[in-house]
């Protein structure tokens, strides 16, 4: 794969691609790329909220590169048009990288036509410039990438997160809190939301809130969950579920983490697919072969995406006020029997 430009950079501007987003002149399409979903997800409701007037009326929608070929041409149309009644209109298309050649070509087809008011976003895990769409994104500046963090990563984001909750942290107290929850962002957002709100507003997080309000992530329970949903054994997820959840695992938390494994699993899935070795999938994702090797076999890319689509919608739903166990399980249930 030829390299995209190096992820938190877009080509001819250097910096955080966040900051960037938030300060640069709109464009009329954007492409958003990388593994840390958490981030893109943040990218996108920077744009969003720049692009979106409250208490103006607004189009927006979302298709799936994968999924919804059919519909691109009729959205792509409607985009290139202004709304009857004024106001904004947004398109992301997700999963942008799995365009079919004829879907590619209609993108790049409707990009110089797009204009004020109606703007694409697309999303895509990775940017490859042998593809003409990402190659023209790139070329054009429009390209943003967000790799995934390393510990050093996660810690500044840890501040960072503390910060925008109006809380500072010791460095021992990050320390702690990856050392308990790991580096998955949206897991440490998570546990930040509770440290600011037992801290107190303009408080300290010191090590000693963090071991009274975080709990030490079960990994061998949630990874026996991971391994059950792989094996499609619905039996023994729902035990493994059960007893995370009789223990106290936080619902929202054992989600991020599930999210967390199974992301990874697609990648190496997504990899493997491609005829690429196990040995280079370790070198590419900065894993250790054996663990590469333990993961390799927990299923088909496309089934691992639908179980993280899955989760993401188990996400909104645990927010909601459905009781949390028959939710987690009728999701869990639905991953392990693969919509049988």
């Amino acid at each position: 794969m030829s390299p995209a430009p190096p992820a938190g950079r877009g080509r001819g501007s250097d910096g955080d691609p966040l900051d960037r987003l938030s300060r640069e002149a709109l464009r009329p399409y954007y492409l958003l790329y990388g593994e840390e979903s958490f981030l893109i997800e943040r990218a996108l409701d920077v744009l969003r909220g720049r692009l979106l007037v409250p208490g103006r009326p607004d189009t927006r929608r979302t298709l799936w590169g994968d999924e919804d070929a059919g519909r691109l041409a009729a959205a792509l149309a409607d985009l290139a048009s202004p709304p009857l009644f004024g106001g904004s209109q947004v398109l992301v298309v997700r999963r942008a990288d799995a365009l079919r050649d004829e879907a590619e070509a209609r993108v790049l087809e409707a990009l110089p036509t797009l204009g004020p008011g109606g703007t694409l976003v697309l999303v895509a895990r990775v940017a490859d410039q042998r593809r003409r769409l990402a190659a023209a994104c790139i070329r054009g500046g429009a390209a943003y990438g967000f790799g995934r963090v390393d510990d050093r990563g996660a810690a500044g984001w840890v501040v960072r997160l503390a910060r925008e909750r109006g809380v500072d942290i010791a460095p021992a107290a990050t320390q702690e809190l990856l050392d308990r929850s790991g580096i998955d962002l949206a897991v440490l957002a998570g546990e930040i939301d509770k440290l600011a709100l037992h801290a107190g507003q303009g408080a300290r997080i010191e090590p000693t809130h963090v071991r009274s309000i975080v709990a030490a992530v079960r990994q061998h329970a949630v990874e026996d969950l991971t391994a059950h949903l792989a094996r499609r054994n619905a039996a023994g997820a729902a035990r493994a579920l059960r007893l995370l959840l009789a223990e106290g695992e936080p619902p929202v938390r054992l989600v991020a983490f599930l999210g967390a494994n199974f992301r990874r699993a697609l990648h190496v899935a997504e990899l493997s697919e491609a005829g690429v070795s196990q040995a280079e999938i370790a070198a590419r994702l900065r894993m250790p072969p054996w663990l590469v090797t333990r993961i390799a076999g927990q299923g088909r890319a496309a089934d691992l995406e639908r179980s993280l689509h899955v989760l993401r919608r188990l996400d909104v739903e645990l927010k909601s006020t459905r009781p949390a166990e028959a939710v987690f399980e009728a999701a869990v249930l639905e991953i392990a029997l693969g919509g049988r």
